[in-house]
């Protein structure tokens, strides 16, 4: 029988929002995104 075992990571996230998309939480959103998260 084959044990598969899942890896989670947590990410803490404090940020607040810029309407450019340039920083804050869509900056963060992104950058989880691109390091596998």
């Amino acid at each position: 029988m084959e044990l598969i075992m899942n890896r989670y990571h947590s990410v803490l996230s404090i940020a607040g929002s810029d309407s450019g998309g340039c920083a804050g939480i869509q900056a963060d959103i992104k950058s989880i995104s691109a390091n596998g998260g």
